[in-house]
């Protein structure tokens, strides 16, 4: 066969690099990233340059160092914080406190608003494909608005159009007789306290957790083995129950001495059930537990009632205080609480005889053991502290400040909305065969969802949910709308009192990098953990 591959010198061959587009392109590139680099080495020597103009970062010996301009950090903050959650805090703290207590409670924001945002999301997206024609559009309606409308707009309105509405604390609202207590100063709710066996009773949880998570692996694999159900929910249930149950009696056997109180002479008690006694005299009943009745009656005046209880001092915030309050009302003994800032105020108010019974440390007890007769209370780990008014305000229980309630609600109602739409979404990319499928075998349509529909849809939710759990950690910033004290609004009164811009912003950005970094971290973990895993 003849050869018609026509004769091409080696000249015209080859292109010219300048014609050559895989070469340009290289070229392109590399100029690109030539000219970030100048641009990004001009604006930090002009920044530089500026600093070191200003003085930002020069050292007391007159050299200049990055590590010195943040020394403004050890001075005096000299402002007030309004709600602190980990760390105590006063004015007198430095700078580098305060900014900690704006990271913790934008932290706490985020922590319980990622929670709370999810269970929102999940149920609304599931409703979002409900057949029930009510349910459907109660979600529909929810999410259209929600998401149209501005966050900013939404927190002013729940904060002054709905928190600050509220009846006065003396009229607070307790919704279905609990004792939850919603007021323009906040939502007041009991709160569980851990005494100081609380440890002992902790350990024990973390043992049964361990034990029943290795029973249920345990168990599931002589289910694989045998063939026959084990019954491992029963059985993994019962033995977390009887450890946490023998770690509660532990617990209070090892703190059977560790509370008491101390009870003014005159009441002549020596042991706890004499102030049941002492009582009894002071109302003339036979029974406390018909007291509160007896005065809805007549039989029983109110004035005699609060001249009756007993007065406790104690220290703000006590644990004893609240184990010997629980005490109290377990044996249906009115009493009324006097708290101090400090211990030693508590102790010389129930010398002068302000109080009937001192509640604190043992330790302290003792040092005020002369002025009266300690009385030994029993120790449960774990008890309940009871919001109750005292004054103008509650004391006891958990508050829900309105500044934190309004940026909680309207993050996890904003971020909600998203989450539901991606989750409607992810449910809706699963084939339709899988539910078809799971109907077939007999599954109900909550198991269609827990083990067939959610574990597929969870590959396709993931990824765009990161992106809605950052955004709600970037929206607390916003908390400065409603005054709850973050991250940035303290960074801002840090600013203000300290002058140092480019150190703060430094801070704050490191901070929601921080934050975010963390986030994303845990979310492409799970995220792995979940691929599908193809040959």
């Amino acid at each position: 066969m003849a050869n018609i591959t026509p004769n091409v010198s080696q000249s015209e061959r080859s292109i010219p690099f300048w014609r050559d587009g895989r070469i340009l392109g290289v070229l392109a590139q590399i100029a690109f990233l030539v000219g970030v680099i100048l641009a990004v080495a001009w604006l930090l020597n002009n920044v530089l340059a500026n600093m070191d103009r200003l003085g930002a970062f020069r050292c007391a010996d007159g050299s200049n160092s990055f590590l010195c301009g943040f020394n403004f950090l050890k001075i005096d903050a000299q402002f007030d914080i309004g709600e602190t959650t980990l760390l105590t805090y006063d004015p007198s703290n430095p700078f580098s406190r305060a900014l900690a207590v704006g990271a913790l409670n934008t932290a706490r924001v985020a922590f319980f608003g990622i929670i709370l945002a999810t269970l929102l999301g999940t149920v609304t997206g599931i409703a979002r494909l409900s057949t029930n024609w009510l349910i459907n559009s109660v979600a529909k309606w929810y999410v259209d608005l929600i998401r149209n409308t501005p966050l900013l707009l939404q927190l002013f309105f729940l904060y002054f159009g709905v928190i600050l509405l509220l009846p006065p604390i003396r009229a607070a609202m307790q919704p279905f007789g609990l004792p939850i207590f919603m007021s323009q100063r906040g939502i007041d709710m009991p709160w569980p306290v851990l005494m100081p066996s609380g440890g002992i009773w902790l350990i024990s949880v973390l043992l049964a957790v361990i034990v029943a998570i290795t029973l249920w692996i345990v168990l599931g694999r002589r289910e694989i083995i045998l063939g026959k159900n084990e019954r491992r929910p029963i059985w993994t249930t019962l033995s977390f129950l009887v450890i946490l149950i023998i770690g509660w009696f532990a617990a209070t056997s090892a703190g059977a001495d560790n509370q008491a109180v101390l009870a003014q002479n005159s009441l002549g008690v020596t042991q706890f059930a004499d102030l049941e006694r002492v009582m009894q005299q002071r109302l003339g009943v036979t029974n406390l537990a018909d007291a509160p009745q007896m005065v809805a009656d007549g039989t029983l005046t109110q004035e005699r009632m609060d001249t009756a209880v007993f007065t406790i001092c104690a220290l703000r915030n006590d644990p004893a205080e609240v184990n010997l309050a629980a005490e109290l009302r377990r044996a249906n003994i009115p009493y009324t609480v006097q708290r101090f800032n400090r211990a030693n105020l508590a102790a010389n108010a129930f010398a002068a005889g302000v109080c009937d019974l001192y509640s604190a440390d043992k330790a302290s007890l003792n040092a005020a053991a002369d002025t009266g007769v300690q009385v030994a209370v029993t120790e449960a780990p774990v008890r309940i502290s009871l919001p109750s008014l005292q004054g103008l305000n509650f004391a006891g229980g958990y508050k829900l400040t309105p500044n934190f309630a309004a940026i909680l609600i309207g993050l996890v109602l904003y971020t909600g909305a998203f989450i539901a739409e991606i989750v409607r979404a992810g449910i809706q990319s699963v084939h339709k065969g899988q539910s078809e499928a799971a109907r077939a075998l007999g599954l109900s349509e909550a198991q269609r969802l827990q083990l067939v529909v959610l574990p597929q849809a969870l590959r396709v939710i993931i990824p765009p949910l990161t992106s809605q759990y950052l955004n709600l950690v970037k929206n607390s910033s916003l908390a400065i709308a409603v005054g709850y004290p973050d991250l940035w609004s303290t960074a801002f009164i840090t600013l203000n009192q300290s002058g140092q811009a480019v150190q703060v912003f430094i801070i704050v950005m490191a901070s929601y990098l921080s934050f975010s970094l963390l986030i994303s971290f845990l979310l492409n973990w799970y995220n792995r953990r979940i691929a599908l895993v193809e040959r």
